[in-house]
């Protein structure tokens, strides 16, 4: 493992050692400034996208998957394709706009 970076954990129904649902403040947790903007940027992508089809926002993604995506900043569809809870449907929905966002 690379020094700073905690090994990843398996998905799954790992709801942190209170077992409580994490927040999104527990995910932006551990995000250096940079990562943070984009994770705040994308939950405000998140937010339009889940206006405009009238779902719930978790429904799109989850917390923890922005935070991966700020974190690890993917600027392609391949990239984005290795950040886990991103499907096959999911990334050809939300794919290029993600990435878009990740561009800037």
């Amino acid at each position: 493992a690379m020094p700073g970076r905690r090994p990843r954990r398996p998905a799954g129904r790992d709801a942190g050692p209170s077992g409580d649902k994490k927040s999104s403040k527990d995910a932006a947790m551990n995000l250096d400034e940079g990562a943070r903007a984009r994770f705040e940027a994308l939950r405000a992508w998140r937010a339009d996208v889940a206006r405009e089809h009238q779902l719930p926002a978790y429904v799109i993604f989850h917390d923890a998957t922005l935070a991966t995506m700020a974190r690890e900043k993917p600027t392609s569809l391949q990239a984005l394709s290795g950040v886990s809870g991103v499907g096959a449907k999911k990334l050809e929905a939300y794919g290029p706009s993600i990435v878009a966002l990740m561009r800037k």
